[in-house]
């Protein structure tokens, strides 16, 4: 969007019962500091902020290590992916929140590209995954 400046991540979310966890994730070999709703993602000296859009109250950006959760099946045995290959290096950014009640996330990816300021990125409408077109999300 925006021109091809910026990237919106969105998922719409319905019919999570009440109290289930709900975890988005996204994995990065960069540094990543957060700050609430913002995030900083830096790696070989350019950086991108990703920001949490009409945050549900107490949804903010966190961080872990990328291992294998205790839920996660078992690695297969008896073949080449037997092994679980090494994260080192890897941080995943998370957003946690509840089911209950349908949900947008919607994260915007600012990347900090050189020449740039903070008035070229445009926050977008908020429109539902299944409206958005190919320009359902143009400044208006």
């Amino acid at each position: 969007m925006n021109g091809r400046k910026q990237i919106l991540v969105q998922d719409d979310i319905s019919g999570v019962a009440a109290g289930t966890n709900i975890q988005w994730r996204a994995h990065t070999n960069a540094s990543v500091t957060t700050d609430g709703t913002t995030a900083t993602l830096t790696l070989n000296g350019k950086s991108l902020q990703a920001s949490i859009l009409n945050a549900p109250s107490g949804v903010s950006f966190s961080t872990m290590t990328a291992d294998p959760m205790p839920q996660d099946p078992p690695i297969p045995t008896g073949n080449e992916y037997a092994v679980n290959p090494s994260n080192a290096g890897v941080t995943v950014l998370v957003i946690e929140t509840e089911g209950g009640s349908d949900l947008s996330l919607q994260v915007l990816l600012n990347p900090q590209w050189d020449g740039m300021a903070s008035s070229d990125f445009v926050t977008p409408p908020s429109v539902g995954v299944s409206d958005w077109s190919v320009t359902s999300h143009n400044a208006s």
